[in-house]
């Protein structure tokens, strides 16, 4: 199906899709706190005649459309905003102060609404389930998580879950993506070591934890270059250094708190384990002691090749060949959209939303360009996805 097919189904639907984006827009909400935004969205898919959930400790929204037997697929889009502060000269300039879509998830939730209405719209096109999740706290914590622990998969079951992005480096409307690995998984690290504080004209009576830090940031980067294979992301960054009281002391307890970034479910647990080995083992062979604490992240997102393959075809019919991008590589960057992945496969891709400054930065606007292939390309994949293997 072209893209001047879906100029023509979507006419009537694409003014309202502006009109939310621009809406939602104006009035972002920071994490855990989009009560305002998960209203309006139910309002929207309740007068679409759709069954609504809504989650514990955390203001996700589900609405779930039946259309007979078959298979059920998933478009997810997040739902909060940041603490950026958005310039008053910009379109649809941010009503709350020092709080700003600044990552584009206004257009996910209005790409996603407008996939319902016309699916809801075009009942006689398809059959199965649809379901459409609204995750909040995307850029913290990750609601998604919380859904998916709630049953926001199951029930009926789904089959293949689609997630959407917007994307500042590519023109509005380009499809930027990869089959397998898109982006890794984190884990935070934090350190403590311990040593014994002494007169510092008299280093030989105490132990000193800044040079024991010293040599466990040597050893942690001596870990992924020496342990794990070149070709197998993996990075470990000690991103502060606290300890020491003057400079004529010797330091007792240095804490220091990093990330380490994998793709592989292998290397991040080897990982895991020789961290804490290597960390003790240096300070305990230089006379201090450590405590290794580390604290899960979001896991990898991977596309499911089958899938992505029908994804991609759909959208060199809509857009051109010439507007798809394959990513080289996967980015250690993370996604919570990986919680949705956890036992049901999927596809992830980025829509270029107009050449543009980053994401997270005041200046981030969004190309409405994007708008019109964005809700084709999910309505067109539910439609294919909805089919059997």
């Amino acid at each position: 199906m072209s893209l001047t097919y879906w100029q023509e189904q979507l006419k009537d639907i694409m003014p309202r899709v502006t009109e939310l984006r621009r809406h939602l827009h104006r009035h972002p909400e920071l994490s855990g706190k989009e009560q305002e935004t998960q209203a309006l969205i139910i309002r929207e898919l309740s007068a679409l005649g759709m069954e609504i959930r809504t989650f514990e400790d955390c203001y996700g929204v589900m609405g779930i459309l039946r259309n007979g037997e078959g298979r059920c697929v998933a478009i997810r889009a997040d739902m909060d905003a940041l603490p950026v502060t958005e310039p008053a000269d910009m379109a649809f300039v941010s009503e709350n102060p020092s709080v700003m879509h600044a990552c584009g998830h206004d257009a996910h939730m209005a790409l996603a609404l407008g996939s319902a209405m016309w699916l809801s719209q075009n009942r006689d096109k398809w059959q199965g389930t649809v379901k459409w999740l609204f995750e909040p706290a995307e850029e913290t914590f990750g609601g998604g998580r919380l859904m998916v622990e709630q049953g926001c998969l199951e029930n009926p079951k789904v089959d293949c879950v689609i997630g959407q992005h917007m994307n500042p480096r590519y023109e509005a409307g380009t499809l930027f993506a990869k089959p397998g690995y898109v982006s890794g998984s984190s884990d935070e690290l934090r350190l403590t070591i311990r040593g014994k504080t002494c007169h510092g004209a008299y280093p030989e009576a105490g132990v000193d934890a800044i040079v024991i830090a010293g040599q466990v940031v040597s050893a942690l980067q001596s870990l992924v270059s020496r342990t794990i294979s070149p070709f197998d992301p993996a990075v470990i960054t000690i991103g502060t250094i606290q300890g020491g009281t003057a400079n004529n002391i010797v330091c007792s307890e240095v804490k220091m708190v990093g990330t380490m970034r994998t793709l592989s479910t292998q290397t991040r647990g080897l990982l895991k384990e020789r961290i804490a080995s290597v960390v003790q083992g240096v300070a305990q062979a230089m006379g201090g002691e450590a405590d290794v604490e580390i604290n899960p992240g979001y896991g990898a997102v991977y596309n499911d090749d089958g899938y992505y393959a029908r994804v991609e075809a759909i959208a060199a019919d809509l857009v051109g060949k010439e507007k798809i991008v394959r990513r080289d590589a996967p980015s250690l960057g993370v996604e919570s959209f990986c919680y949705f992945l956890k036992d049901t496969p999927g596809v992830y891709y980025d829509l270029g939303s107009g050449v543009g400054t980053a994401l997270h930065t005041s200046t981030f606007c969004v190309d409405e360009g994007c708008l019109l292939p964005g809700v084709a390309l999910q309505c067109a994949s539910v439609l294919d996805l909805l089919k059997e293997e």
